[in-house]
């Protein structure tokens, strides 16, 4: 089995991190914050490290304000939503955006809630902040910017958006599903109001798991109300993070997960893991340059994530994924990838693209044997 959909979900876990959900439910299995016995208190020290390596990975001390989530979705439906559902404003996104942003932005738009304008990219899935500044206007009152395309793997100039948004006095929400661990991030240095960020791909923990960072929780409303374990003789939703923002039960199991993850990066050291993956995602870009009938897309964008999409000449991208799967156990995602837009920026729109992406567990010999799979497939149609 050879194991190319990271950016999908991390499918090679750091035995840490099973362990870690194992011991949880065996030893942990209580509800955090809502008694005061041991195994309570157990698990509620399991939620509050969590916060802690969150914060120590993004360089964040103010932990009470990393509201956990059960992935990035819902943290940006919560920055989205709480920023703009009362309605009036403008907001503004880019075409290499995931539906995971477009949909609640449109679901706004459509309800006559906001303006929404979305600034195209180029051919590499690049956006200059230029444009950004460009589209900006009295009534802007959030900009969403992906931190990498989870479809070409191309990287956003974060620090030059952030710098035009600062300038305006306009919020900016960063969808870091593709960059929280795959890039650094320091939000001492890149102090984004919002960081949404997911704990399934990059960051080795285990699906149901994120966070969303938020620069200042007083300005943002929540997105659901319910049952927290504090205040309780309180009929309305606490006023204070994390609270505020996190109702319900939270998954004790999965952050157990998300925590071991983020402590193996920590051990590892990130630079150490970007370089890998660095090393890793050029080897294939150069590989897959020797295949004839290959179109990679932004094949020449060196500031990347280890994303690759291509297509094979006369090949619908289902057909070599499908191959991919069956005749060498290659696993790959096809299609549109949730990101419509970005695949009309680039122009693979509407058949999709065949896409590898990689992660720090992957060799130079997995990606060898995928070339000869390409290959093999060629010949099969020639």
């Amino acid at each position: 089995m050879i194991y190319f959909d990271h950016a999908a979900t991390s499918g090679i876990k750091p035995p840490a991190v099973i362990e870690a959900i194992v011991d949880c439910l065996k030893n942990a299995n209580a509800n955090p914050g809502r008694s005061s016995h041991s195994l309570s208190i157990k698990a509620a020290e399991i939620i509050y490290r969590t916060r802690e390596v969150v914060g120590e990975l993004f360089n964040f001390p103010e932990t009470e304000n990393i509201i956990l989530t059960k992935n990035a979705t819902e943290a940006l439906n919560l920055a989205i939503y709480g920023t703009l559902g009362s309605g009036g404003g403008e907001a503004i996104t880019t075409s290499m955006e995931h539906n995971s942003v477009l949909r609640p932005l449109n679901r706004l738009r459509e309800k006559g809630l906001i303006r929404l304008k979305i600034v195209e990219g180029d051919t590499n899935g690049l956006i200059l902040p230029q444009k950004i500044e460009e589209a900006i206007s009295d009534n802007t009152r959030l900009v969403i910017a992906t931190a990498a395309s989870n479809v070409c793997g191309s990287r956003l100039d974060l620090e030059g958006i952030l710098q035009v948004c600062q300038s305006k006095g306009v919020k900016l929400l960063v969808d870091a599903a593709q960059g929280a661990g795959a890039i650094e991030i320091d939000l001492a240095k890149t102090p984004f109001d919002f960081l949404a960020i997911t704990g399934h791909k990059h960051l080795f923990g285990p699906q149901g798991t994120g966070a969303l960072i938020i620069k200042e929780p007083d300005s943002l409303e929540p997105f659901m109300c319910g049952g927290t374990g504090s205040l309780s003789e309180k009929t309305i939703q606490p006023d204070f993070p994390p609270d505020k923002f996190e109702a319900g039960t939270l998954n004790t199991p999965g952050c157990a997960g998300l925590c071991a993850g983020i402590e193996f990066i920590l051990s590892e050291g990130l630079n150490k893991i970007i370089s890998r993956e660095q090393h890793l995602v050029s080897y294939l870009l150069d590989k897959l340059s020797g295949i004839e009938e290959a179109k990679v897309y932004a094949a020449e964008v060196t500031d990347r994530v280890a994303v690759v999409s291509f297509n094979l000449e006369g090949a619908m991208p289902s057909e070599v994924s499908h191959y991919l799967d069956r005749k060498w156990q290659i696993y790959t995602r096809p299609g549109l990838h949730c990101a419509p837009q970005a695949h009309q920026t680039l122009g693979s729109f509407p058949q999709g693209t065949v896409r590898i992406s990689l992660s720090y567990f992957n060799t130079e010999q997995e990606i060898d044997t995928a070339i000869e799979a390409l290959k093999s497939y060629v010949r099969t149609r020639s």
